[in-house]
């Protein structure tokens, strides 16, 4: 490649970054700062509830992934000692403390996602 090249495609790709980063940070601007919307938990008295059961989700959400790496802790023991059959039995427990963990993260989403919008009210 020619060095006529090389520099259109440098230019081309800073231009692209730049434009990248300016579009992020409008997004970022209209979008109400954590510290706002943990102002607006402490002093809205119909907030409280809403701010409660999301910090709640988010233990969910933590004590699911203790439980996960557990899990996995437990089968790669088992796969060392060579006990297929607990192995096995250890992976069903994985998906199932997988699946608990995706519809935890789904609604603390979704609670986290009402209280910005009372919070926007």
């Amino acid at each position: 490649m020619s060095k006529a090249k090389l520099a259109a495609l440098a230019a081309a790709l800073f231009v692209t970054v730049g434009s990248t980063a300016s579009a992020q940070s409008a997004k970022v601007a209209a979008h109400p700062t954590r510290a706002k919307l943990i102002a607006w938990c402490k002093s809205h008295p119909d907030a409280t509830a809403d701010c409660k059961e999301v910090r709640s989700d988010r233990r969910e959400v933590r004590n699911d992934r203790k439980e996960l790496r557990a899990d996995r802790r437990e089968i790669r023991s088992d796969i060392k000692a060579g006990d297929k059959a607990e192995a096995k039995s250890d992976r069903r427990d994985l998906k199932s403390d997988r699946r608990d963990l995706r519809q935890d993260r789904k609604e603390t989403r979704r609670d986290a996602r009402d209280t910005w919008k009372d919070a926007r009210r």
